[in-house]
C-alpha cells in the first residue's frame, strides 16, 4: 500500500502522527499503519483513506493513552474545554466530569478461608494523604468492615523501601531469607503472605503506575524463587484502585491491566478493580482545603465501597 491511496487529509494525518514518535521508530509504525489502512478500507469498500481512517489504524496500535492526543485533532474546543482551560478557571475545574467506573466482575476462584477470618492489607501508593486514591482506598475499607471483616491501610511512602537491586539471591536454592535489602519490606512480606486479600491503589501521573507501587512491585519479585516457583499459594484476592487527571474513564485500562498481571503472576487474583478519572486542573485533583474532590461525588465514591465489600464477599 503506497501513500498515494490516502487523501490529502489522510497523509496531513499520518505525517503528524508518525512525528510524535522518535525517528528510529517511525518507519516500523508506518508501515503497520499501512497495512492496517489497507484492511480498513477493504472492509469499508473504499479507494482512498482520509484523516478518519488514520486515526482509527493508529489506535490499534497504540494504547488509550495516545488518546489526548487523538482528542485534539479530532476537537480541539472539546479539548481546550475539558482539559486545558481547568488550568485556569476554576469554573472550568470545578466542572471537570469526576467519574469512577467499577470493572464489571467475573467468576473468581473462593477465597482460601471463610469471610469473616478474612485479612485484607490495603497499599497506598500515592504520596498524598486524603487525595482521591486515599479516599477511595478508605471508602473500599469501610465495605470490607462493613461485612465484618479486619482491614488494615499502610501507605507506601511512609515506609523504608529501597529498590530491586538485581542480585537474584532470591532465586538461590539455598537461599532461605526473602530479600537481601534490609528495609520495611521484610514487615511488609509478611503481611502479604499473612493476608487474605489486598487492595492496591495508585495515581498514574506519567501515563504509567507511579513510582512508589513500581518499585513495591518490584520487590515482589522475591516471591517467585528457584525454577520459578510460587512462594504465595493461590487463593488470595485483590482489589486494584487507579486514579488519574484525564477526564476519560478507559485512558488508562492497559496500565490496571499490567497491574493485574503482575498481581496474577504471584497468584493473587484481581477481582475488582476501579478506575477513576478527572482529577486535573488548577488544584490538581483537590478541593481549596487539600482533600480530593472524589469526596464531593458520593454515588462515585461509592463504588469503591461496593468493590470493597465484593472483594471479601464469596
Amino acid at each position: 500500500m503506497k501513500d498515494t491511496i490516502l487523501t490529502s487529509d489522510g497523509v496531513q494525518s499520518l505525517n503528524k502522527i508518525i512525528a510524535i514518535w522518535p525517528a528510529i521508530m517511525r518507519q516500523g509504525r508506518r508501515e503497520r499503519i499501512l497495512h492496517l489502512l489497507s484492511l480498513i478500507m477493504a472492509s469499508k469498500g473504499t479507494a482512498e483513506a482520509g484523516k478518519e481512517e488514520v486515526i482509527e489504524a493508529v489506535r490499534m496500535i497504540v494504547p488509550k493513552s495516545y488518546d489526548p492526543f487523538f482528542h485534539m485533532m479530532e476537537d480541539m474546543e472539546k479539548f481546550k474545554r475539558l482539559t486545558l482551560d481547568t488550568f485556569e478557571d476554576m469554573d472550568a475545574y470545578n466542572a471537570l466530569p469526576i467519574k469512577v467506573r467499577r470493572w464489571e466482575r467475573s467468576a473468581s476462584e473462593k477465597s482460601r478461608t471463610p469471610s469473616e477470618q478474612i485479612k485484607v492489607t490495603a497499599f497506598c501508593a500515592s504520596p498524598r494523604k486524603d487525595g482521591n486514591t486515599d479516599l477511595l482506598i478508605e471508602e473500599a475499607l469501610k465495605g470490607v468492615s462493613s461485612v465484618g471483616v479486619q482491614g488494615e491501610k499502610i501507605m507506601l511512602q511512609r515506609i523504608k523501601m529501597g529498590f530491586c537491586i538485581g542480585c537474584r539471591r532470591c532465586k538461590d536454592t539455598d537461599y532461605k531469607g526473602m530479600c537481601t535489602v534490609k528495609d520495611d519490606m521484610a514487615h511488609l512480606y509478611q503481611k502479604i503472605i499473612d493476608s487474605d486479600a489486598i487492595i492496591i491503589g495508585f495515581p498514574i501521573y506519567t501515563g504509567r503506575e507511579c513510582a512508589q507501587l513500581s518499585t513495591f512491585l518490584d520487590r515482589w519479585d522475591c516471591f517467585e524463587r528457584f525454577k520459578f516457583q510460587a512462594k504465595l499459594e493461590a487463593g488470595r484476592r485483590a482489589l486494584v484502585i487507579g486514579t488519574w487527571g484525564y477526564p476519560y474513564i478507559d485512558t488508562y485500562d492497559h496500565v490496571m491491566e499490567n497491574v493485574m498481571v503482575v498481581l496474577k503472576l504471584h497468584k493473587v487474583e484481581t477481582v475488582e478493580a476501579l478506575s477513576a478519572c478527572g482529577f486535573e486542573g488548577i488544584l490538581h485533583g483537590l478541593d481549596e482545603q487539600g482533600k480530593g474532590v472524589i469526596a464531593k461525588f458520593p454515588d462515585e465514591l461509592r463504588k469503591a465501597y461496593e468493590a470493597g465489600v465484593g472483594l471479601v464477599s464469596e
